[in-house]
């Protein structure tokens, strides 16, 4: 189940496939629906994600945590709102640091994806964008996605500079190296999105996801928005922590 919601959320960060010469804020609704597994039952949630991006730096911000990437000091901070505290983590990212002996290899061997990105020729228009549609499978040992997602490139995007910052997020979930590449593919701004995650390791159990762009601006970024609030208290990372949450 943790994995599972990691994996959620790393897959939500891989939608993203751009980023503007000025700083961006985008607004996304995602919507996940009610399932159960392993005798748990989870209920349908729904909840606003975002997203400011710079020339060289990022913040996603979603529920009670906000991921801060800096390519100018080469840093990623990861913030736990509830806690009031933040861990600062040099780039490029080594999980296994982060890991009891031994986890990092087993949880790529079930959780190593291979993924598959298909360009079509239908397009069609969301809000005032024209998107096209390209679809998406990923599949491990413990899952596989399947997923339909609409890009445009109405907006003006620096995909080489964001792909240099969302592969620093993507790396926080083992066995998503591969995957950044593929998604290479996907030309502009990802701003619908809908998947079906089947569990295949815990009885084929499925349930969707989907997102919903509602805003795309070019804005001043507030002061302080790429840096940890001055209040928090910095701490050690856990990653065993950042997996529970």
């Amino acid at each position: 189940m943790q994995s599972c919601r990691i994996l959620i959320a790393v897959f939500l960060v891989v939608i993203f496939a751009g980023v503007a010469a000025a700083d961006l804020k985008v607004t996304k609704i995602s919507h996940r629906d009610a399932f159960t597994m392993m005798g748990q039952t989870q209920p349908a949630a729904d909840e606003e994600q975002t997203t400011w991006i710079g020339e060289d730096r990022m913040r996603m911000m979603q529920g009670d945590s906000s991921n801060i990437v800096r390519l100018d000091n080469n840093t990623m901070t990861v913030i736990n709102h509830p806690k009031k505290t933040y861990s600062v983590i040099d780039l490029p990212i080594d999980l296994e640091k982060f890991m009891p002996p031994g986890m990092a290899e087993q949880m790529k061997a079930m959780m190593t994806f291979e993924a598959t990105v298909t360009p079509t020729d239908e397009y069609k228009t969301i809000g005032e964008w024209k998107a096209r549609r390209y679809d998406i499978e990923m599949k491990s040992q413990m899952m596989t996605m399947t997923a339909t997602w609409w890009a445009t490139t109405d907006i003006n995007l620096d995909q080489e500079a964001f792909g240099r910052m969302y592969e620093q997020v993507v790396s926080m979930q083992p066995g998503m190296a591969d995957v950044t590449d593929e998604m290479k593919k996907i030309k502009g701004l990802v701003i619908e999105q809908d998947t079906t995650i089947t569990m295949t390791m815990m009885g084929d159990n499925s349930f969707n996801t989907s997102e919903r762009t509602t805003a795309v601006e070019d804005l001043d970024p507030p002061a302080g928005i790429y840096d940890p609030p001055a209040d928090y208290t910095e701490k050690e990372f856990n990653f065993m922590e950042t997996m529970q949450k």
